[in-house]
């Protein structure tokens, strides 16, 4: 749930969400002039590997504030014309204030911000509606208008890793871009199938048509479903010899290697759901050692769907 600051608890968020940035961090202040708190913690931050971005107003930094940030290596610095919004982004806040990232106005100013949290980590339990995780939708909306600053804004320093690669902040990639991302993955891995994105309800998903002949194939973050393009007594007879009711004496699944199978009711669809004990999830899903397993797994599977379909081709 969103949770109103005023300033003295603008005050304990604005270092805490550097101190808890894992890889990236994201800071848009038009005027800038940190404190040396703030300045430790960013070098701290440094230290730990996390890649910030800061978005200051064309001509509002100072020569010393300039030098300052010149000396922290995996820094980011932008500048934009016409900026004036105030945000703070990692992992897991999005801290949207009034407050510029400036000493003065952290000693003088009325100030307030509203925090919205993307983790369940400070959590206590399913009814801590206080300190639970916020509505995505609040996160997509930041993410698509921090991109639309950055898309404008113009680069003055750019750190190490955006000189030896290229600039890119996994923080600000949409469920579009990341779906797009692992379709690309898919495309490239699976060599002659072609995955492309689609959008359903608010959610962004890759799928396969034709997978098969007749059969749709989708991927929603670890599951699996499928899409027949047959009539539905042709469904039924398939369903018939591979529904998954009581298949497995813990649960109405079946293993098929790195996937748990599920087919209850004819006019749903199989789903494949991750097998925890099979050792691919214990791999970046970026991995060949994750692909290779993922899409044996699918192979698998379609050895046991393939001659139900063939036996009831007509």
């Amino acid at each position: 749930m969103a949770e109103f600051l005023n300033k003295k608890k603008l005050l304990e968020w604005v270092p805490k969400l550097i101190e808890t940035a894992e890889k990236e961090l994201i800071i848009i202040s038009p005027y800038i002039q940190i404190s040396e708190k703030i300045l430790i913690l960013l070098e701290d931050a440094q230290k730990r590997g996390v890649e910030t971005t800061l978005i200051y107003k064309e001509g509002k930094l100072s020569e010393k504030e300039r030098k300052r940030f010149y000396e922290i290596e995996n820094l980011n610095l932008l500048f934009h014309p016409n900026l004036h919004s105030k945000c703070m982004y990692n992992e897991k806040y999005f801290l949207l204030t009034s407050m510029n990232l400036y000493e003065y106005s952290q000693k003088h100013n009325r100030e307030m911000g509203v925090l919205f949290r993307r983790t369940d980590e400070e959590s206590t339990g399913w009814n801590d509606y206080r300190q639970g995780q916020d509505d995505e939708s609040i996160f997509q909306d930041a993410i698509a208008e921090i991109q639309s600053i950055l898309n404008s804004a113009e680069f003055e320093k750019e750190s190490f890793e955006t000189k030896t690669t290229r600039f890119e902040m996994d923080i600000i990639k949409s469920k579009k871009d990341l779906a797009m991302e692992k379709c690309e993955l898919y495309n490239k891995f699976s060599k002659n199938k072609k995955f492309t994105v689609f959008q359903e309800g608010e959610e962004w998903l890759c799928r396969c048509d034709n997978f098969t002949d007749g059969v749709d194939l989708i991927i929603e973050n670890n599951r699996v479903s499928l899409h027949f393009n047959f009539d539905e007594s042709r469904i039924l007879d398939i369903y018939s010899k591979l529904k998954t009711n009581r298949y497995h004496r813990n649960g109405d699944y079946r293993i098929v290697e790195c996937f748990r199978m599920f087919w209850t009711y004819h006019k749903s669809s199989p789903t494949l759901y991750a097998n925890a004990t099979h050792p691919i999830w214990s791999y970046s899903t970026k991995s060949n050692e994750f692909l290779e397993g993922y899409f044996q797994g699918l192979t698998e599977f379609f050895k046991i769907l393939k001659p139900e379909i063939l036996r009831t081709k007509v």
